[in-house]
């Protein structure tokens, strides 16, 4: 049976209503914002850090999966960890006027002049997971304050007064500049300073790459044999430092925490000790939110005053030992 554009549009806010009322944001389904239902044959492009990754490959097969369903239009412009790439896909893509422009930000401060640009020319720009210093029309990803403080304060219970090890830490970055880890390095060393036997032996950044968290880790480890813990900011270039620590045969001395989209590859590296403990943010159902989002962003969908609208996800922490661990992950 053929449906109207009212009617669509009013199942979308419906389906979408859970998730903005989750993060404190109320729409009328008689609200103006939402007048323009009809959102077949509307334009959203993707420019993501890197496609190949089971992040951002998680996050398009939901956003395809809305396109197809709502009839319209979803490309992706895979900047292949190439950042100045991405300036120039994003200014392409800016040109060629889409309804929706899904931005996945390197760091704070790269992208921030043209999502300023796409939104003073009237597209509206999704944030994905790595925030900009820009603010734009929606933004869904993690709350990294939450995922460094709690990961610090997980490390301090393990590695400081009481617990009989060092209190030797490494931190291993994907870049120095992106948002997740200025935002959790700055939450785990406000943890740390109120632990003096709190020690961050080193604090390099990877740049994503699970061969160079090796060889840093590696380093680290010839320094600092009784290192406790290693704080990585991203489950793939992390697994790196652990293999580093199984290299050294440190697998039931040294901890290796990390952050990630929580699939089945990142389970396994925790049955396997190479991870033991992954604050996990759930690609699979962040790339649910996201499609939602851009649905409602598609039909004039914003906050009432102007802010922009934000959908924290929901964390899932995975644990070695856990019997339960497995079913904590999603698979492609």
């Amino acid at each position: 049976m053929r449906q109207n554009s009212g009617s669509l549009g009013r199942n979308l806010v419906r389906t979408c209503m859970g998730v903005l009322v989750g993060a404190g944001i109320a729409f009328s389904l008689d609200a103006p914002a939402l007048a323009d239902s009809n959102i077949k044959g509307k334009k959203v492009i993707f420019v993501p850090i890197s496609m190949g990754i089971s992040l951002t490959e998680g996050w398009a097969r939901r956003m395809k999966e809305h396109a197809e369903l709502y009839g319209y239009s979803f490309d992706i412009r895979d900047a292949a960890f190439n950042t100045g790439a991405m300036s120039e896909l994003l200014a392409k893509a800016i040109s060629e006027k889409p309804d929706v422009l899904v931005a996945h930000n390197p760091t704070v401060q790269l992208l921030a002049r043209q999502i300023k640009q796409a939104e003073a020319d009237g597209i509206k720009v999704l944030q994905i997971n790595l925030q900009s210093n820009q603010p734009s029309s929606a933004f869904v990803g993690a709350n990294w304050e939450r995922i460094g403080r709690e990961i610090a304060e997980d490390i301090v219970k393990e590695c400081g007064a009481g617990s009989g090890k060092s209190g030797k830490v490494a931190i291993i970055p994907g870049q120095l500049t992106a948002a997740d880890s200025v935002i959790m390095n700055e939450a785990a060393f406000k943890v740390f300073e109120g632990h003096s036997e709190i020690q961050v032996v080193s604090n390099q950044a990877s740049d994503w790459e699970p061969e160079k968290a090796r060889a840093i880790t590696a380093t680290v480890l010839q320094q600092n044999p009784d290192l406790c813990a290693i704080f990585g900011h991203w489950d793939v270039h992390t697994m790196g430092a652990g293999k580093a620590v199984k290299d050294a045969g440190l697998e039931d001395k040294v901890l290796v925490y990390a952050t990630g989209g929580g699939d089945d590859v990142t389970c396994k590296a925790v049955e396997d000790k190479i991870l033991h403990r992954v604050w996990s943010y759930d690609a699979d159902g962040q790339g649910r939110d996201a499609a939602t989002v851009i649905d409602l962003l598609l039909q004039g969908a914003a906050a009432a005053d102007g802010s922009m609208l934000s959908i924290e996800s929901p964390m899932k922490i995975i644990k070695a030992g856990d019997p339960n661990a497995s079913s904590l992950c999603w698979k492609m």
